[in-house]
């Protein structure tokens, strides 16, 4: 587990060092390409995927090249992928300028808006209050929030999970300030949980499957009934503007993704397995907990608002701004489910 985890370390270092590299490079080739419009058939549409079971829809589409496919058909150019563990490291690259698409949960995507990204909402890829929980060790004898009070307990700052940290605590009348909150990757949290660093972790999937399965924690509470666990396709408002056909396109790829794991959980699972950190029988279970792609409706707006609203609270976020445009909904789509 420490090597792994010294591994994850360096590779979030290398990925840190990279980026301010590309954006050099970014700004340098910009300079280079001159005013020449793109063809809409010579275009590259640089899509980021995380490694988590709710972009499992996508992880299908790239492997079998769906996406590359239908904009080829309609002569919309091509696809280029990348993949990156977070949605701090995204905010990165959209700064950098070296993707236009990410697939990244509803925090980042705000707290990067507010920095001033110029990025928007197009979709919801899903939605799971199981895939963030409270976790704590094995043998711990907490069995609710109250029992950990003063305890030390770590999430990623900024991230969904400390939102969910923050209205369980509220929940049972406590603050952020009645915990020793420590803020930490969720590969750092699952190391920390087993080598008794800390009393309790707040972490997304794979990292919740992964450590319940080794029998090394457990799950105290899940989101469910206080944080549903957006995930968003947030997009450059520049290719939202001028390539609206691809951002259609991207989105029926995903609901076809979306259609294929739900007919075919098994093939699915197999083949994107590795993609995503899990065995295909974990991945099978994790799907029937993921609602695919659901509708960006005026609740899901008003979730997005109350998110917005915590990150400004707690100073993560120096400046709000208007959720309803942050939230396009001119791309909706239906659900796989219907």
């Amino acid at each position: 587990m420490k090597r792994w985890s010294n591994t994850r370390k360096r590779a979030d270092q290398n990925a840190r060092t990279i980026i301010p590299f590309l954006l050099t490079l970014a700004i340098f080739l910009a300079g280079c390409s001159g005013s020449q419009p793109v063809k809409p058939e010579d275009q590259i549409v640089r899509v980021c995927l995380q490694p988590i079971p709710a972009y499992a829809p996508l992880w299908i589409a790239r492997r079998k090249g769906w996406l590359q496919e239908a904009l080829q058909e309609k002569g919309l150019g091509s696809v280029a992928w990348s993949t990156m563990r977070d949605g701090p490291l995204q905010n990165e690259a959209f700064a950098a300028g070296i993707i236009d698409v990410a697939l990244t949960a509803d925090t980042p995507a705000i707290i990067g808006k507010a920095a001033g990204l110029d990025i928007e909402v197009v979709a919801l890829a899903a939605k799971s209050p199981q895939s963030l929980a409270v976790v704590v060790p094995i043998d711990s004898p907490a069995t609710k929030m109250a029992d950990l009070k003063d305890k030390k307990i770590a999430a990623t700052k900024g991230s969904f999970c400390h939102h969910l940290l923050a209205l369980a605590l509220e929940r049972e009348g406590m603050t952020l300030k009645d915990v020793r909150f420590i803020n930490m990757s969720c590969p750092e949290i699952n190391t920390s949980l087993q080598t008794d660093q800390i009393e309790a972790g707040v972490i997304w999937e794979p990292y919740i499957t992964q450590i319940v399965d080794k029998k090394a924690a457990k799950v105290l509470m899940d989101g469910t009934g206080l944080k549903d666990g957006n995930e968003v396709i947030a997009v450059t408002s520049s290719l939202a503007e001028n390539s609206p056909q691809v951002i259609e396109v991207l989105l029926q790829v995903f609901q076809k993704g979306a259609k294929f794991l739900q007919e075919h959980p098994q093939e699915a699972a197999e083949l994107i397995a590795a993609d995503v950190d899990l065995e295909p029988a974990q991945l099978v279970q994790a799907f029937d907990r993921i609602n695919y792609m659901p509708p960006l409706d005026q609740a899901t707006i008003e979730d997005l608002d109350a998110t917005q609203k915590f990150l400004h609270e707690i100073g993560v976020n120096r400046r709000t701004f208007d959720i309803s445009t942050f939230a396009n909904t001119n791309f909706q789509a239906e659900s796989p489910k219907e």
